[in-house]
Formats: C-alpha cells, structure tokens, sequence
C-alpha cells in the first residue's frame, strides 16, 4: 500500500453509546477532495486501518460547511477491552462525539 495512506472521517454511527462505523473515505495527498467518498465503514475495519499504519482523521464542518481535517483519530480500548475510536488530541468542539452522526 502507498506511503502516507489519509482516510477521513465525517460522522460516526452509534449503537446506544458505542460507536460501530463511521463515515469514512480516501482523501487525496493534497487534502483538497475525496479520491474516494465517504461510505460507511464499520469501526473493526477502521480500527483495522489505524493497526497498519494508515493515517485517519476527523473532518468537520467549517462555518462555511466545507470540511477541514481536524485532529487524527486513534484507537481506544475502554473498560470491558473492546475497541473503540477517540481523537489524539481534543479540545472545545472537536472531540470525537461532536462530529456528525448518521
């Protein structure tokens, strides 16, 4: 697979609290379009992504609605051990729960 592999994410899907996939695509080396658009992904295949080495991150929505890359996405494991997504880094809107859902 090509070096410096970028997905991003849009929005996220949730079961109760749990999130199971995530709006995800391929975005081109210049981070200005989609080399392949946004499909829903179930987060094991995402988690998969990250375990490789490929690079994935948010994408939120500007105040022109227009999406920019926000922080990098990582895997977190929470209590009971199963595998989740969380934002390396957070701040005041941006963390993983404020991106859209779908």
């Amino acid at each position: 697979m090509a070096e410096n592999v970028k997905y991003g994410i849009t929005a996220l899907r949730y079961a109760g609290s749990q999130i199971v996939a995530a709006m995800m695509g391929l975005i081109d080396a210049t981070q200005a379009k989609w080399d392949l658009r946004p499909t829903p992904t179930r987060v094991t295949e995402v988690v998969d992504k990250l375990v490789e080495g490929d690079t994935v991150v948010s994408m939120f929505p500007d105040d022109a609605g227009q999406l920019q890359p926000g922080p990098e996405v990582k895997v977190d494991v929470l209590p009971e051990g199963t595998e989740t997504l969380a934002l390396a880094e957070e701040s005041a809107g941006r963390s993983i729960r404020d991106l859209p859902r779908f």
